[in-house]
């Protein structure tokens, strides 16, 4: 890609981090309405947010919203950033990675390549606690903000995020947040829009959902206990520092 081509941050970005399958759709979908007062849905979200790893789109809302999946860096001014149980993550990342790649491995051989890093972005932990180690030096602000909390009170976390972006916004503007990120409907517009979350590649399975439950803890009736010792042991000083134990 030409370097004219890459997308730059700007000084008033706010940048959405996550590392992948993390609720990262939620949390876009949710912000979005809260700072636009617009609903993006499947077919629009590439023309209103901006992918950092992607071509610069024209027009975008001001100020921009960002999303990554990457590694701290110093070039984001403003993140807020999503966290969630790795567990739930090394689940719904293999459905993703047999969508996506026509890589049809079973859950075990998935599930030893993603705990040594061999699967993109590399290692969970790695992710997060580059973040959280250089949250004071994120300028403009650092939240953070766990999967699970928006999950079982999004109206709370997003009194949060609006009081993070210093937007005012009314009950009724946040209910209806609320309610357009809602899972339910995102996946009823899934629905509407297959086409935009399958694309064209011939890679792509397109019987397998692009939202699939979006649960917390579904781990334990999934996870044997030999892969929960795995995770338990490996991310065990991130998993205490995030609550997770």
């Amino acid at each position: 890609m030409p370097a004219n081509k890459i997308y730059i941050c700007q000084e008033d970005d706010i940048c959405l981090v996550a590392y992948p399958k993390s609720g990262n759709n939620f949390l876009l979908f949710l912000v979005a309405k809260l700072l636009y007062r617009k609903n993006i849905d499947w077919a629009t979200k590439g023309e209103m947010i901006q992918n950092v790893l992607s071509e610069p789109i024209e027009n975008l809302p001001s100020p921009h919203l960002v999303w990554s999946h990457e590694s701290y860096s110093p070039a984001y001014p403003k993140v807020i950033y999503l966290v969630r149980d790795p567990r739930d993550i090394a689940i719904s990342y293999y459905y993703h990675h047999l969508k996506y790649t026509g890589e049809k491995m079973p859950f075990d051989a998935f599930f030893h390549k993603w705990m040594e890093g061999d699967i993109w972005p590399g290692k969970w932990d790695t992710n997060v606690t580059g973040w959280l180690d250089n949250q004071e030096k994120v300028k403009n602000g650092f939240l953070l903000i766990k999967y699970e909390d928006l999950l079982q009170n999004t109206s709370k976390e997003a009194y949060r995020i609006t009081s993070f972006l210093n937007v005012n916004r009314t009950e009724k503007e946040i209910n209806e947040a609320v309610n357009w990120a809602s899972f339910d409907n995102m996946k009823a517009m899934e629905k509407k829009q297959k086409l935009h979350l399958d694309g064209e590649s011939e890679f792509v399975d397109r019987n397998i959902p692009f939202l699939r439950k979006g649960q917390a803890n579904k781990w334990k009736s999934i996870l044997t206990e030999d892969q929960q010792k795995q995770i338990n042991q490996t991310f065990d000083k991130t998993l205490s520092r995030l609550g997770y134990k």
